[in-house]
């Protein structure tokens, strides 16, 4: 009996390490429930809202505003209201108001009926300016897609700051062999005036585009609560940066913003490979919600973001110009560690001498996980063409390179903490 109990004994641990650690894990991938036809980059009709965007003309030279009556693969076709003389701004909501939505609708019209009043120009993506503007402090959003809160065991939409610059439409991201750089693409919101009530934001005249948020999992599963997203630990750290934020060119000024938003649809593509794909009225909290989630948590600086705590907004307002980022769908690369990686993890812990060396046991099961994900190349890599593209809000397309030295970045100079 005792030589059976020992046989079995043995043949349990050969088992074990055998599925620990010598079968190979099943490819890992986030379910999609993408749309059966291909996604056509268009344009929302005139009759329903304009669409403007800024075109580069050197450092020294403010951007032209155009008036975007056609949108192709490459690029745009409009009316530039700089060079004609309609206008003088290169704020679009400024722009909005010199020429009168009137007479924007009117122009955009007559040029798809191919009667355009002017002459029409055509510009590449490449001379678009980010239609995020130049805010540096952004207001993020997590898990405000059922399917994406379900992927990510997360409990509830939760808010945190987003720190760095937005790059233009077609940009490059940098990232270390120690990242695991993720991708999200979201529909974002700007709005005409500081929004200090959720009165201020029915007023507000609003406009959409495009935005993508790159995330280092890497730093988020190091640095996040796992049991509570809301406390914010780890967001702001793992998607901040001078790269991380890729916006579209496109601003689109809807006159019915809700039927706007809820008709969009979202896609992501890495190396031509559909990875998300969702309407953005598949949202759990709209974007006048998010906008009441907001001004509801302005008391304290409760947001860790280097090594020091930060209010999600300055002055308890959302300033004009600053945006708004609606969460992402289903189809992130990121998913929460498995079975046998919490146990590989507990067996290092154990036998290569973390628990002799007294270190969190939590922190060591973490860091087997980071490791794993991270020979597995299933995260962007080198090379890798991320492209988010929308319905009517343009497109986004981001080369990820190699930078093996991190970047530092600092946030001191984006105001209060």
């Amino acid at each position: 009996m005792r030589m059976y109990i020992a046989i079995t004994a043995v043949a349990a641990v050969l088992a074990a390490n055998l599925w620990l650690f010598q079968l190979e894990d099943p490819a890992r991938r986030n379910a999609i429930n993408a749309e059966a036809t291909a996604l056509n980059l268009g344009l929302l009709p005139p009759d329903q809202g304009v669409t403007l965007a800024l075109v580069e003309h050197g450092r020294d030279v403010a951007p032209h505003v155009v008036l975007v009556t056609e949108t192709t693969q490459t690029g745009i076709s409009g009316i530039d209201l700089t060079r004609t003389g309609l206008t003088t701004q290169s704020d679009y909501f400024e722009a909005l108001v010199e020429v009168g939505l009137e007479r924007l609708t009117a122009l955009a019209i007559a040029a798809k009926n191919r009667r355009a009043e002017l002459p029409l120009v055509q510009v590449s993506f490449q001379d678009l300016r980010p239609a995020a503007g130049t805010s540096t402090r952004t207001v993020a959003s997590g898990t405000n897609f059922p399917e994406h809160l379900e992927e990510t065991h997360a409990q509830s939409v939760f808010n945190f700051p987003k720190f760095g610059p937005a790059t233009p439409p077609i940009t490059t991201v940098a990232i270390t062999p120690e990242e695991l750089l993720d991708y999200e693409v979201e529909i974002c919101a700007r709005f005409d005036r500081d929004i200090e009530t959720v009165a201020d934001f029915d007023k507000a005249q609003k406009g959409f585009f495009l935005c993508g948020d790159f995330s280092d999992r890497a730093v988020l599963t190091r640095l996040v609560d796992p049991d509570n997203f809301d406390v914010g630990t780890g967001f702001s750290d793992a998607k901040s940066g001078p790269d991380r934020f890729p916006s579209g060119g496109l601003f689109v000024v809807p006159r019915d913003w809700q039927a706007f938003v809820n008709a969009e649809r979202l896609v992501t593509e890495v190396n031509g490979e559909t990875r998300q794909d969702t309407r953005a009225g598949d949202m759990i909290l709209s974007f006048r919600d998010l906008v009441e989630k907001v001004l509801a948590d302005t008391e304290r600086p409760r947001f860790l973001y280097k090594s020091e705590y930060w209010h999600l907004i300055e002055g308890k307002k959302i300033a004009r110009g600053q945006v708004l980022m609606s969460g992402t769908a289903e189809g992130v690369i990121f998913m929460p560690p498995n079975l046998r990686q919490i146990l590989r993890g507990v067996a290092r812990y154990l036998t290569h001498g973390d628990v002799v060396r007294g270190r969190d046991p939590y922190q060591s099961v973490v860091t087997s996980f980071i490791t794993e994900e991270r020979q597995s190349g299933r995260y962007l890599q080198p090379n890798d063409l991320v492209t988010h593209k929308s319905s009517r809000m343009g497109l986004i397309k981001a080369t990820v390179l190699q930078n093996e030295v991190p970047e530092v970045w600092s946030a001191v100079s984006q105001g209060s903490k």
